[in-house]
Order: C-alpha cells, then structure tokens, then sequence
C-alpha cells in the first residue's frame, strides 16, 4: 500500500498514514460481517451430537468431584457409613400414591417394579445403599434427603454423584448427575430451567456452544448445548440446600421445582428437617407444597462406636499413641446425655475434631492439643462443645508443619476468614458462594472509581513528568499526564453505567461480537465523535477521523460478553485470569485503534490521551478484574485481606479443608462454620465496612 501511494505521489507520511488507516479498515469490514453471519446462522460448523456432549460432561463432573472429595479426605481413613431410614410421612408423598404415578408415566416406569420398596420403611440403609436405593426402590427416583446440620446431607449426595458416575454403572449417552447448590437461585426474579443453564455454562465452559446444527453464539443461551441437556433431561439435578435460601423463598423454590421438573423427572433434593417443614407449609395460610411424587429420607445420626472407631482410626488405628488419646472422650461418646457425645455424633464435629487433635503426616503427638480437653472441660450443652471445635479449628487448620510452612499465621488467617463470612452473610444477602466478582461490593461503588481514579491520576502524571524530564519539558509532561488520568477516570466512571457484565451476572470470561442494533448506535456516536474532534483541524482532518472513529464504534457497538470453549470445568483463579485478559485485551485493542484514528487525524498527542480514555471506557465496562484488583488492594492495605488473596483461598481450600470449590465459586466447608465465624468477635474492623445498610445500623447500636 504504501509503495502503491508513494507511485501515485503522495509522500507525505501523515497523508499515508490516514489513507492506510481508513482503507485498511474499509478492507477488514467484509471479513467482520461475513464471520458474525457465519457465527449467527451456524456456519462453523455442526459439533459434536448432543449425547456425546453429555458423555464429556459425565467425565468433567466425575473428575471434579473425586478431586473435590480427595480434598474433602472423605475417603480417609475410610468412608464414614451414615445410616438412615425413611423421612416423616408428613413431609413426603403417600407411598401409593408415588407407585401409581410411577406406574402411569407415559413409556413406563424407569426401573423396574420388583425391585421397589414394599414401603417408605424399605428405604432404610447406609453408606454405599444410596445408590440402590436412588435407582430400584424409589418408583419415581424422586428423593429427598433431610438431616440436621452437619449430619452429611452434602457427603451423601457427593458419594451418589459419583457412584451414578462410575463408568461401570453409567450408560453411554444417559443422564449426567450434576450438583446445583440452591442458594444462589432466588425464585421470585430467576426461571430455575435458565439458572441451571447459567450455572452449568459458568462451571462448564463448553457447554456455552450452540447445540447440535449451529455453531457458537456468543452471549446468548438461549440455544446453548446447556439449555439442550437440560431441555432433554440429560441433566440428573442433585439439588444442595433448600434450607440454605432465605425462609420466604424456600416455599417459592419448591414449587419452581415442581413446574420444571414434574412427577417423571429424577431429581434429589437435600435440607435440613426443620426447615424443609416450614417450607411446606410456611405461615400465612399459604398452600401447602410437596415436591411432587418424591420419596423421602432422614439421615441419623452416628453412634458412639462407629464414631470412636473412626476417630482412632484416623489417628493410625489401634495400640498407636494418637488413636489411644481418644480413649476417655471414646467413653464419654457412650453416654447420651454426654455433650462431647452429642456433638460428635454428626459427620461435621468429627472432621472438625480430628482437625484439631489427630496429628497430620510428620507432625508428632506433642505438636496438636490433646481430645481430653473435651472431656476436661465443663462443657453445659452440645452447643458449647460445637462452638469449642469452631474456635480451634482455624488454629488448628493453620499450624506450623514441620514440612509445609504457611505463608500466614493463624490470627491472620482467622481475621481473613471472619471478614469474607461477614462480607457473606450482611453485604451478599446470607450467600453461600464465594465468588470473587462479588468482592467489590464490601465497598460502595464511588469509593472503587475514587480509588481507581487517584491511581490513574498518580500514574499519569508521574509518567508525563519523566516523559517531560526526557524531553526537557516536565510541566508539559505533567500537565498532560494529569489529563489523560483525568479523562481515563472520566471514562471509567462513564463505562460502569454501560456495562454488560457486573456483580449479579459474574465475570466475562471472553468477548464475541454480534450484528446488532448497537452496532449502528456506535457507528453513528463514533463518527458524529470523529467529526467533532477532527473538524478544528480541517474538514479533510474531520472526515477522515469520523470514517475511522465510525468503525471503531460500531465494533464496540456489537461486542458480546460470553465464556469461550474449555474441556474442563473453570476454577476461581482461571475465571478471574480470563476476565484480566479480557480487561488488558479491550483495553489494548481499543486504545490502539482510537488513538491511532484520532491521532492521524488531529495530533499525535491527543491521539494517545483520547485513545487511553476510550481503551478505559471499554476494558471497565466489558470486565470485572479492575472491580476485584482495586477492592483487594484496598482491603490489605487495611490488613483485612491477604495481598495474595486467590492464592490464600486455594490454601485454604486445597490444604486448610476451611473451603469447598462447587464449579468457580468458594463455599466455607459448612454453612454453620461460615455463621459462626461471621458472628465471631475476633475481627478487628472499622465501623460499617464490609456490613449492608441495616447491618450497619444494628452494628451502630
């Protein structure tokens, strides 16, 4: 092009540059609409079949899971047996009402009818029995399993997960188990079939393509390979927590599961007793709702023996000096009325207190506290030995070993930890979920684009003023550095009010681009822009910067928020690693573009203030990194969170057994450890931060 140019002539370079800039995008435009129809209409190509997507999610799933429960320890030193019998008639179908409409469901029952319980009282068992009983006794393979807190509602549902998984077992192409924790899912705003496809898009990346016949759409579900597993039945949901969703909503969320999910559908559904009774039938006069055509079970819990056994047994067995210490709290166990007894009876307790006073491998004896403390101690009440094994498991989950220092002592880890269950618990809601994006919200919104703000201001102007020093202009470079930082705060500030991503929808884990009515609204804004800047420079100056800022805008105008292709699922570390990349990307990208446009076309000067600014406008807009970089350097500079902060949750998830990974969020290990640590009073805090609005007010008082 440019010996082209310089035949015809024109040598001047600024000349060259605006007739290169303006006909190579010209050239790229073609190319532009032709792939976005081809990604539109489906033309990349038809995938794999729907069944074979189903056989790759039953893969991840399984992978996942056995990760998770290697982490869990919940096959160390064996697989604590959890029994059960048959839940409260009150609460579940009657038994033949549930065979009849088994029988009636149009093609026949799943399963077959010689293997169904005589009865709800066939459906006791333990340990492994959940699968025979998931698949042959119940008709309808509708199950609900209750429990008190901590008595291993989420171990149970994990063990038949990955026995429904076992490649001995599943069918080629059959229904995949998969976990949904429900306290994410608010009824009363969310269809519950569009937030199982949500989920499973954000935790299988995969499955965002389009289904079988189209290709890949970026940013849009409703044709997803998600949608068309769940749509197919293909989807075997494993429903964790209705207890864990606010009262009001439980009600809501049964019958949202009652309308998706009918009478044919399997499906297990796990809570806590109390209130999964109170969900049936809440005050007000409300109908009462059952999940349809389920079967119920009421996990017990773990007697004396068997607990005492598992004890010594993870302390290395019989006759060894760490399993011997448990010998009088193993008496005290035998004892009903025993408190120690009581609170060690659910699988919780035992793996908070084999947390706290079983030696781990190459630690000695003398290095953990001793189990008499449980019986030394005056304890009143279950509670008051629960509320004793909170208090020391994070200690304990942090000391010194011998072969593998932590980076953080146990105080700091504990003020870390009450931070983020108090961040849960008042500024989320009560969440469950950890999730990284949602950080920001411990401040409000005009304190990150403050924070944001001086930093770009600091930054400028520093750069501008060795940029001067260079150049023997400092005040020139400095006043120039100022308003690039100004216009970028200026622009960050604008780009929150026209993000597609933020807090509620999760992070953007790529960028796609679709032919819109967008794409016309930037086209028009970026060229009536272009002719404003460029026109004081002359009207050849004004038409070139317009046609090149047109484009440019309508580029942005169809940008497309949406998770790109993956084989396994996401962690946290890898979402937040692609959202930075998409931040630094549109940033790079844009900034380029602009400012070379306006640059050739005014000066080169504004060009780069112009272009930083627009790059700003974008990356902020179309990314949530910034959002998490800001808050968390704002929060350990007040010594309230780790500079290290996602390399201090997989610790604490990986090695600590504080946390749990369900797909690309955090959970604290239980929900009654993350309410104790967010009532707890060991965190130091400044008044207010990190609390809602009410919170602040009872904090106040």
């Amino acid at each position: 092009m440019v010996g082209v140019l310089y035949a015809w002539g024109v040598n001047r370079v600024d000349d060259i540059g605006k007739v290169i800039g303006v006909v190579a995008a010209l050239l790229g435009l073609p190319p532009l609409f032709v792939t976005a129809f081809r990604l539109q209409q489906g033309a990349t190509g038809a995938g794999e079949a729907l069944e074979d997507t189903a056989d790759s999610l039953a893969e991840a799933v399984r992978h996942q899971w056995e990760a998770e429960a290697e982490v869990w320890r919940l096959n160390y030193p064996y697989p604590l047996p959890v029994a059960w019998s048959a839940a409260d008639p009150e609460v579940t179908v009657d038994w033949a009402v549930l065979c009849e409409a088994a029988r009636h469901v149009p093609g026949g029952p799943s399963n077959s009818t010689d293997r169904w319980a005589d009865g709800p009282e066939g459906l006791s068992g333990s340990g492994n029995d959940i699968q025979e009983v998931f698949l042959h006794r119940v008709p309808t393979r509708r199950l609900v399993v209750l429990g008190e807190p901590g008595s291993g509602k989420t171990m149970m549902l994990v063990r038949l997960l990955l026995a429904l998984l076992d490649p001995a077992h599943r069918d080629s192409g059959g229904a995949v188990p998969v976990l949904f924790a429900l306290a994410s899912f608010d009824p009363l705003s969310q269809d519950l079939r569009s937030w199982m496809i949500d989920q499973l898009i954000q935790d299988h990346p995969a499955l965002g393509a389009r289904a079988q016949g189209g290709g890949i759409t970026p940013g849009r579900r409703d044709s997803t390979l998600a949608r068309a597993l769940v749509e197919r039945r293909l989807v075997l949901p494993l429903f964790d927590g209705l207890d864990e969703l606010p009262a009001a909503l439980r009600h809501h969320a049964l019958n949202s599961i009652n309308e998706v999910f009918n009478a044919r559908a399997p499906l297990v559904l796990t809570s806590r007793s109390t209130e999964y009774r109170q969900a049936l039938a809440p005050t007000g006069g409300v109908t009462i709702v059952r999940l349809d055509g389920a079967a119920g079970i009421r996990l017990h819990p773990v007697d004396a023996e068997t607990a005492a056994t598992y004890l010594r047994s993870d302390a290395g067995g019989r006759h060894i000096e760490g399993a011997d210490r448990w010998a009088r709290v193993a008496d005290a166990m035998h004892d009903p009325r025993s408190p120690v007894g009581q609170a060690l009876s659910t699988p919780l307790g035992l793996f908070m207190a084999r947390a706290v006073y079983n030696p781990r491998p190459g630690e000695s004896t003398g290095e953990v506290a001793n189990p008499d403390d449980l019986v030394n101690a005056d304890f009143s009440s279950r509670t008051a030995v629960e509320r004793h094994l909170y208090r020391a498991f994070i200690p304990a989950a942090y000391r010194p070993h011998p072969s593998r220092p932590c980076r953080w002592s146990p105080q700091q880890a504990e003020r870390y930890l009450i931070f983020l269950a108090r961040h849960m618990q008042y500024s989320l809601g009560g969440t469950t979920n950890l999730a990284w994006w949602q950080l920001s919200q411990s401040f409000p919104a005009h304190r990150l684009l403050a924070a944001f703000g001086l930093s770009s201001l600091f930054t400028g102007a520093t750069t501008g003023l060795l940029t001067g020093l260079a150049l023997g202009r400092p005040m020139l470079g400095a006043g120039a550095g100022l308003a690039t930082g100004a216009l970028i705060c200026i622009a960050t500030a604008v780009g929150l009010f026209f993000t597609p991503v933020h807090e509620r929808t999760g992070p953007n884990a790529g960028i796609g681009w679709l032919p819109n009515p967008f794409v016309a609204v930037g086209a028009g804004a970026g060229s009536l822009a272009g002719l404003a800047v460029g026109l004081p420079f002359g009207l050849e100056n004004g038409v070139t910067t317009a046609i090149g800022a047109g484009l440019v805008g309508g580029l942005a105008g169809g940008l497309s928020a949406h998770i790109p292709h993956a084989s396994d699922p996401v962690s946290p570390g890898d979402l937040l690693a692609m959202d930075r990349r998409v931040f630094l990307g549109l940033w790079l990208v844009f900034g380029l573009a602009v400012g070379f446009v306006v640059g050739f076309g005014t000066h080169p000067g504004l060009g780069a203030c112009v272009g930083l600014a627009f790059g700003a406008f974008v990356a902020t807009g179309g990314a949530l990194w910034w959002r998490y970089t800001t808050t968390r350097l704002l929060l350990a500079a007040q010594g309230r969170m780790p500079w290290r902060l996602m390399g201090f949750l997989a610790d604490a998830h990986e090695r600590r057994g504080i946390l749990r990974r369900v797909g690309a969020v955090y959970q604290f290990r239980h929900l009654t450890l993350q309410e104790h640590l967010a009532h707890s009073e060991a965190v130091h805090r400044s008044p207010g931060v990190g609390l809602s609005p009410h919170a602040r007010i009872e904090s106040a008082g």
